[in-house]
This record gives C-alpha cells, sequence and structure tokens, in this order.
C-alpha cells in the first residue's frame, strides 16, 4: 500500500516538472497491487486529484511515470462518494494546484545565445532567405484569470513576432502584472524577443533571471491561478491594493464629512444675512470634477513631492531674515500635474494670500508695469485686517505671494514683457512663483540667472491610483485598478484629463475596466507634436507595417507624425533611410534593392514638393507629399534602425551652397568688365586658369612672385578678399587646402602688406550699392531693456525738414544750457 502512494506521489512531481511535450511511456514490469480502501479521507482524496474516472468505475493514472509502464485499470471494491467538495475541484476552481515557480520552471526558458541583438544587426544587401514579410493574421492571445500575474514583474525587450511592445505590455497590467523598463533582482522574468538589447541582455545573464518568448508569455498567462497564486510576491500586491481601497474609502467619507459641513456652514450664513461667495452657492452636483476633487491640502496632491518640498523650503525662508539666494522661482513642466495647485496650496500652508496673474493676459511691458509692479513692495490689505481681528495669527498674514502662470505663453511681440518681468524677480520685494510649460524655449533664456527652476514631472500610476480610485468610491462607478496605467499612458500624465474623462464616461457607463478600456483610449488620447528624433524611429520601425501593427497604428497616424512637423520629417526620413536593417523584404528582393526604390520614392515627393513651395502655392497636395516622400520610403526600409539617428545635413549643404553662390555672384560681378561669361562659365572656364596665377607662382617662386600675382588680380579687379574666396571652390584634386597650409607664413604677410599698400582699380558698379534715398536711422530694439527714469527717449522718426530740425537742436542747446546752469547754481550754493 505504502509503494503505491509513494508511485503516485512520484507520478505527481515528476509531470510538474516535465515539457509540454510528452514522451511515450516504458513498459512495466510489475502490476499494481489494489487499492485498501480502508485510507483516511485526505489520502484518498490525493488519490483522486491524480487520477480520473471512468464510465465503468475505474481509475486510471495518466500521469507520465519514470521507468514504468501504462498504468492499468484498477478495480474498486464500492464506489467512491464525496460528501463534500474535493481536493480535485477546488483546485479547478482555483485554476492550478502549481506554484509560480514550478509553472515558471515548466516554461522553457529562451537561449540567450542565439538571440539577436539591436548591435548584432547588420545590412543584408545581398537579401534574405525566404518571405521576410512579417507576421500576419490576428494573434491568438490566451484568456487568463482574473489578476492571475499579480505579484510579478515583467520587462518586455526586443520584438515579438506577433504582439506590439504596447499591446503585450497592457496585456500583462490587464492581469495585474507590474511592467518596467529595466531589468533588477526584483524583476520576475523577461518576455524577450528579436533584436533586444544588448545591455539587457547582458543583465539577464548576470542576475540569472529567467527569460521567455511570446509563445512562453502565452502560456504564463494560461497557467496562472487567481491573484497570481499563494506567492509572498502576489500576497504584498494583494495587501497593497487592499491598502489603497482602504485609504481610498476614508478619503471618500473624509470628502462626505467636508462636504456635509461645508453645506451647513453655507445655511447658517445665509440664514445671518451674510453674502456667500459665488463658489460657495453651487452646489456639488454641479460643480466640475477637476473644481469638485481639487486637492485641499498638500498632501492630496499627486507626485512630484520632491518639488513641492523644495518650494514649500524656499517659501520659509521668506519668513527669515536671510532672504533667499533667488528672489523668484520658476515652476515648470507638462500641462494639468498640478504646477499652480501646488503654488497655491503651498503658500496657503504657510500663511501667504495670493494674488494671481496670468502672464497670456498682462504680456506688454506697460500691461506688466500696471498691474503687478505696484504690488512688489506692498502688502496684503486683506491678510492685515485679518490679523487685526484675530483671524489669522500667522505672521505672514499681512503679507502675499504673486502667482504668475502662463509665462511661456508671452512672445516677442509683445513689447519687452519677457524683459520687465524678467527684471521683476530680480529686485521684487515679494515672492514671486512663474509658471510654464516649456522651460527651454530660447524667449525663456531672460529667467536662467533670475529664478530658481523647479521641474514637475508627469507622475506615474502608482501616484495617481488612490485618487482615482477614491473618486470612483465617491461618484459610485467601478474602476478596475489595473487600467489606471493604461489612462495615464493615453493622456501623458495629464491628471486633470483623467478626471475629465471618467467624468465624462459616467455618464454612460458606470464601470471602466479591460473591457471598454481600448475604446476609451482611442478616443482620449492625447495628441502631442512629437519631435523629429521621435519621429523618425517610429516611422523607420518595422512594427508599424506589419499587418497586426498596421490595424494599431494605421495609414492616417503614420501621416499624423509627418503633419507633426511636415518641414524637418521629409528630410529627416532622406536623412536615417539607409541605416536601417529592412524585416519587410519581400521574397528575393535585397536590402540595396529596398534601397533604391526608396530613393526614387524620395526623388518623386521632391516633385510634388516643388510644386507646393513654388509659385503655384498647391498647398492641396501635402497627403501626397506625404506618403511620397516620408510615408511610403520608410515601409520600404523599414525594420531595425541600426544606427544613431542624425540630423539633417541637406541644411547644412545647403547653406553652404547659398555661400558659394553668393561668393561666385561677388567675384563674377567684379570680373565682368574684363570677362564676357557667367557665373556658370566662370566656375567651369575660368577658375581652373585662375589658379594657375594666383596660387601656383606662389607655391614655386615664393615672395619673388607677389607682383605677379597683384598684377593679375588688377587686370580682373579682384581684392585680397576675392583671392581668399576663389581658393575655396576647388574639390578633388584641384583642392587647395594642402597647399595653402604649404606656403610659409612670411610669404602671406608679405603679400598682404603688398596688396595694402599699392592702390587698386575698381569696377564702375559696386556690388549692394543703392541709388535710392537713403534710410532712416536704425533704432535700438529695447524689448529686453527696462528703462531708467533718467534714460533719453527715443524720437519716433528722423526729422526730414531743415526748420524741424533747426527747432530741435535750438530745443536741445536749451536743454543742455539750463542744465548747465542749475549745475553753477549747486555749486555755488555749496560754497556758500
Amino acid at each position: 500500500m505504502c509503494d503505491i502512494k509513494k508511485l503516485l506521489r512520484n507520478a505527481e512531481s515528476k509531470k510538474r516538472t516535465t515539457n509540454a511535450t510528452p514522451t511515450p511511456p516504458k513498459k512495466i514490469e510489475q502490476p499494481f497491487e489494489p487499492i485498501d480502501l480502508d485510507m483516511d479521507d485526505d489520502e484518498l482524496d490525493a488519490l483522486v486529484s491524480q487520477s480520473k474516472r471512468t464510465s465503468d468505475n475505474t481509475i486510471t493514472v495518466d500521469d507520465k511515470i519514470e521507468e514504468q509502464p501504462p498504468a492499468k485499470k484498477i478495480k474498486l471494491s464500492k464506489p467512491i462518494v464525496a460528501s463534500k467538495k474535493t481536493m480535485a475541484t477546488e483546485k479547478k476552481e482555483k485554476g492550478s494546484s502549481q506554484s509560480v515557480e514550478e509553472i515558471l520552471e515548466s516554461i522553457p526558458s529562451v537561449d540567450l545565445e542565439n538571440v539577436t541583438t539591436k548591435e548584432g544587426a547588420q545590412f543584408a544587401w545581398k537579401g534574405a532567405d525566404g518571405d521576410n514579410s512579417g507576421a500576419s493574421g490576428e494573434p491568438d492571445i490566451p484568456e487568463g484569470r482574473e489578476n492571475c500575474l499579480m505579484g510579478l514583474t515583467i520587462v518586455f525587450t526586443g520584438t515579438l513576432p506577433n504582439l506590439d511592445r504596447p499591446t503585450s505590455e497592457n496585456l500583462a497590467k490587464k492581469y495585474g502584472a507590474r511592467v518596467t523598463k529595466s531589468i533588477s533582482k526584483k524583476t520576475s522574468v523577461v518576455v524577450l524577443g528579436e533584436e533586444a538589447g544588448p545591455k539587457k541582455l547582458e543583465n539577464i545573464k548576470k542576475l540569472g533571471i529567467k527569460a521567455i518568448n511570446e509563445e512562453g508569455f502565452k502560456r504564463l498567462i494560461a497557467g496562472m491561478p487567481v491573484g497570481g497564486g499563494d506567492s509572498e510576491e502576489a500576497d504584498k500586491a494583494r495587501r497593497k491594493l487592499h491598502e489603497q481601497e482602504e485609504q481610498a474609502m476614508k478619503e471618500a467619507e473624509q470628502m462626505a464629512k467636508d462636504q456635509e459641513e461645508r453645506e451647513k456652514n453655507n445655511k447658517a450664513t445665509e440664514q445671518s444675512g451674510a453674502n456667500l461667495s459665488s463658489r460657495s452657492t453651487v452646489i456639488d452636483e454641479n460643480k466640475l470634477w477637476t473644481t469638485k476633487y481639487a486637492p485641499t491640502d498638500l498632501k492630496q496632491l499627486c507626485g512630484n513631492k520632491g518639488a513641492i518640498q523644495k518650494l514649500n523650503s524656499w517659501l520659509q525662508t521668506w519668513d527669515t531674515k536671510k532672504k533667499p539666494d533667488m528672489r523668484a522661482v520658476m515652476l515648470s513642466g507638462p500641462p494639468g500635474i498640478g504646477k499652480t495647485t501646488a503654488a497655491h496650496l503651498v503658500a496657503k500652508s504657510l500663511g501667504y494670500d495670493v494674488l494671481e496673474k496670468n502672464a497670456s493676459d498682462v504680456r506688454s511691458k506697460g500691461l506688466l508695469n500696471a498691474s503687478v509692479k505696484f504690488a512688489l513692495d506692498h502688502k496684503s490689505v486683506i491678510g492685515m485686517f485679518k490679523s487685526i481681528s484675530g483671524e489669522d495669527s500667522s505672521k505672514n498674514g499681512k503679507r502675499f505671494v504673486i502667482i504668475m502662470d502662463e509665462v511661456d505663453g508671452m512672445s516677442g511681440g509683445d513689447r519687452g514683457g519677457v524683459g520687465q518681468l524678467a527684471q521683476f524677480c530680480r529686485k521684487t520685494n515679494t515672492p514671486m512663483i512663474l509658471i510654464c510649460n516649456e522651460r527651454n524655449l530660447p524667449k525663456m533664456r531672460p529667467f536662467d540667472r533670475s529664478v530658481l527652476d523647479i521641474p514637475f514631472r508627469r507622475p506615474d500610476a502608482q501616484a495617481v491610483k488612490a485618487r482615482l480610485m477614491t473618486i470612483s468610491m465617491r461618484e459610485k462607478f467601478k474602476l478596475d485598478p489595473n487600467v489606471i496605467d493604461r489612462l495615464v499612458s493615453v493622456t501623458r500624465g495629464d491628471i486633470r484629463q483623467i478626471i475629465n474623462l471618467l467624468s465624462t464616461v459616467t455618464t454612460t457607463s458606470k464601470s471602466i475596466g479591460s473591457d471598454n478600456i481600448k475604446s476609451l483610449s482611442d478616443n482620449w488620447e492625447k495628441n502631442v507634436a512629437l519631435k523629429i528624433f521621435d519621429i523618425t524611429p517610429k516611422l523607420l520601425s518595422g512594427g508599424i507595417y506589419t499587418d497586426n501593427g498596421a490595424r494599431q497604428f494605421p495609414l492616417y497616424k503614420k501621416m499624423e507624425l509627418y503633419f507633426d512637423d511636415f518641414d524637418f520629417t521629409p528630410l529627416m526620413i532622406q536623412e536615417n533611410y539607409t541605416s536601417t536593417s529592412p524585416s519587410l523584404l519581400k521574397s528575393g528582393q535585397t536590402h540595396l534593392d529596398a534601397v533604391a526604390a526608396a530613393a526614387e520614392s524620395i526623388s518623386e515627393g521632391d516633385l510634388v514638393d516643388r510644386k507646393i513651395r513654388s509659385a503655384e502655392q498647391q498647398w492641396s497636395l501635402l497627403p501626397l507629399h506625404a506618403i511620397l516622400s516620408t510615408v511610403r520610403p520608410a515601409s520600404m526600409v523599414a525594420g531595425n534602425v541600426s544606427k544613431r539617428i542624425n540630423f539633417s545635413a541637406f541644411l547644412g549643404q545647403n547653406s553652404k551652397m547659398g555661400k558659394f553662390y553668393r561668393l561666385l555672384q561677388d567675384i563674377q560681378y567684379h570680373t565682368r568688365l574684363s570677362t564676357s561669361t557667367n557665373k556658370l562659365g566662370l566656375r567651369l572656364q575660368y577658375m581652373p586658369t585662375m589658379k594657375r596665377h594666383l596660387l601656383d607662382p606662389l607655391l614655386r617662386e615664393g615672395s619673388a612672385a607677389i607682383e605677379d600675382v597683384i598684377s593679375f588680380m588688377d587686370n580682373y579687379y579682384l581684392s585680397k578678399d576675392h583671392w581668399d574666396s576663389v581658393m575655396q571652390f576647388y574639390v578633388g584634386n584641384e583642392d587647395t587646402t594642402s597647399a595653402l597650409k604649404s606656403i610659409p607664413s612670411s610669404t602671406k604677410s608679405a603679400f598682404t602688406r603688398a596688396y595694402n599698400n599699392v592702390s587698386h582699380p575698381t569696377p564702375i558698379m559696386k556690388l549692394g550699392t543703392s541709388t535710392g534715398k537713403p534710410s532712416a536711422a536704425a533704432r535700438p530694439d529695447f524689448e529686453d531693456v527696462v528703462d531708467n527714469d533718467d534714460e533719453v527717449p527715443v524720437e519716433d522718426e528722423v526729422p526730414k525738414d531743415s526748420d524741424e530740425i533747426d527747432f530741435k537742436k535750438d530745443k536741445f542747446i536749451k536743454q543742455v544750457g539750463k542744465k548747465k546752469a542749475k549745475a553753477k547754481a549747486k555749486r555755488a550754493t555749496t560754497k556758500k
């Protein structure tokens, strides 16, 4: 009897450790002994969990038993009847009897030595074997149990055959996994694809982390139990989720109490006959959610704890005698992450009143002087009355903070607004908090040395999860915590947009989960214009051109990338389209064929661009230009970008061409009195001969040839600057760089002195000479300068009438005479 129990236990352990592909069992030499039914209930349940019941009331052992034949049917003396749920039924409902470690061990690991890395990908000019058309068809995604991946930390790297990166990450988050970008000791498993990062492969080997492929990831979803099993990590995740739910319930209860208290205070105030503020008269049901659930305490702010603490410390130094080094502070970061709210709450917590101005409304220098300058050295009247009446015992009650929002909304056309505001920041005696979205703009440079920079960053899903769950409980709708990551990703961390999204969705649906998160994501995705260094690798990646990728990223989205910057995007594709290793080549097509086809498409795009930007101005052709110059050539060579994304060299080469064109035009103007050719003929026919008369004599004879060279230059009306310009035009074997270095410095100096000591003939027509009326005197730009009290005003225009000139001259002389008389009288008074 003991041998049979031991045999069954061995069968169970062998089954857990075997792979999915079974091997044929070996023959048995001795049959099983009859089972004794006098065993206890636990032993009997263990036997039933290892077996399956057949129609003839027999039990057949299905497990693979090493060195044993297939199990024979064992007759039972009576049928087994369970009076309660058996262990097999309970484990079937839970999903699996194996632990997380055993499930991971049962999934085959990826051979790290055979994984293709990004650095290992090379050009395939000779073509690829077979059809590299990419994955096709709808990917087979298994249905997992609720929160089955909870407690696991998963990292995705490389390109998976069927699932793109966003789909696979969202799938893992849907079932409760924590997805990170970097590999650490806390990483549970890595899902590895082709062209993986070499650094991540090195960390996988170093830390000994299990790596699986896409099929292994699907098996992991299908095999994990409900709630992530009984592992320690899953328990921690469940406890953390439970704590977040409890915290959300407490905050929801506190909000309800605060609402009741506000309603009581409003009723008491109304009965007493006092006036209510307009904000207090609006009931909570009619308020926007962004106003209704706005943070009222520093603890309720989501994320940026370090930045808020830094702002709080800076403002606290105004309470002391020692003022901070910077009299103003600049809060910068994306919109909707709580910069303005943090500024108000920090000022309120320290007892300051707030004077808020929108810099977009007081843009110019004059408006700033009229609305802000008066407040720099004054105190709060409201705070003063509060301190007198005893309502406010804070020592800061008489002071206020100036908050200037949307500072980056000021522009160069606002007549000195940025410069004036920067000057205020240097001399203010009142704390100033400036808020902007883009700190690195050129127009924000005047603030570089006058403000303390405190950057705010987008909060992650963990920082906003408790707040959003509080709102869901307060508004009585169901919000799946696993989809909060998707909401944060879609809105790019804009908390304000997330709350508005929830407010809109809950009017038609009372739940937000994995079933409707995709449609919400597509409809509410925040459109942000990408930079050209983000657009280029996205267009050149092969994943968006496969069948699966095309469904996730259709043609109109590819064209949207072009329209994010339609001036530079075609130039960036032209610069980098040869830096990829194509993964979508057709059968028999080589890399060189794909590059040639892409170049042909770019050329066709240039023809369309000529129609758009020429005098015809056919801007309706922009969608066609997007296809021919960007989307189509990128799709032909799309794959792995094996080199660094370079900025377009066309701009530099075009600027260089313009420079040489101007130099050639200047030389042609001077030489046309001695020649009868145009610029092209001068460059192709005259300049090769000029080199033999301008440079070769100096190389052969040195200083003795200076007179002959100067005489030749005078015959063609060339100056010393023209001599330097001519030397820049030669390329290839005629390049003069090394020849100019070989000329001794003494010869160069003698050449310059000899040319400057002699007068030279000049052409009749000087380049750039205007025969029109003299232009008005140039006026200095005082846009970013603060006027001093004694500054002399700039005249509006230069007077044209001689009488007016004499009048202004006499007026100026009288003013000077008065100043001299005053100074003389002052000196006389001092002597007495």
